[in-house]
């Protein structure tokens, strides 16, 4: 549909069924949306070949996105929630995730690696335990899956 300069694709119908399925989801199963609906915008391309190509860029940085997450919530746990810990090794965790993905070629993946690292990382609630990170991991995969589902079903077949 087209308003003048401004229109609505198919992609943008993908991306907005992609969040109200994650949020419906995630209200029957009284978790935080959030997460899960940030990494599906991150994942969602526009047609099924590019989301599956994108999809795993996305694993594997959200991977490294949420082990950094981890190492982090460990570390600022172990020092008793030290402010040093956010402010100066925060930080190196960033460095060090786009490092390793610059290393092995994964460039396309240091946005959605930093998006999760700090997304899981500056919102853990006082009186978290680890499993509340790993819940936010999990978030980060639920959230690509749905976009490679939606793009896969809701996505014409190409004409033969």
């Amino acid at each position: 549909m087209q308003f003048g300069r401004f229109r609505i694709g198919l992609r943008t119908l993908k991306t907005a069924l992609a969040v109200m399925i994650i949020i419906t989801a995630f209200y029957f199963f009284h978790r935080p949306p959030f997460i899960a609906a940030l990494a599906s915008v991150f994942a969602l391309r526009e047609s099924w070949d590019k989301t599956l190509s994108f999809a795993k860029i996305r694993l594997v940085s959200n991977t490294v996105g949420g082990l950094l997450a981890l190492i982090y919530f460990l570390v600022h746990a172990q020092t008793h929630n030290a402010t040093w810990v956010s402010m100066i090794f925060l930080p190196l965790l960033v460095i060090i995730a786009i490092v390793f993905l610059d290393g092995f070629n994964f460039n396309s993946g240091v946005i959605g690696a930093l998006a999760a690292l700090l997304m899981i990382s500056l919102n853990i609630p006082a009186g978290a335990t680890v499993l509340y990170v790993i819940d936010r991991i999990i978030d980060t995969f639920i959230g690509v899956l749905v976009s490679i589902g939606v793009n896969r079903f809701a996505s014409p077949k190409p004409k033969r």
